[in-house]
């Protein structure tokens, strides 16, 4: 779930980035960094 504080940090990254006509809240969140770096391929259909 992207909550409001996430979506203000990527839209400032993709404002720094130059990305035009990209909106953040398009964007979904997958899971905690943790979760994808320990990324289990047994469940990657979830995705």
């Amino acid at each position: 779930e992207m909550r409001p504080e996430h979506i203000e940090l990527l839209q400032g990254l993709l404002d720094k980035a130059g990305a035009t006509g990209v909106k953040a809240s398009e964007f979904k969140r997958y899971g905690s960094a943790r979760k994808l770096y320990n990324f289990n391929i047994d469940n990657a259909d979830a995705y």
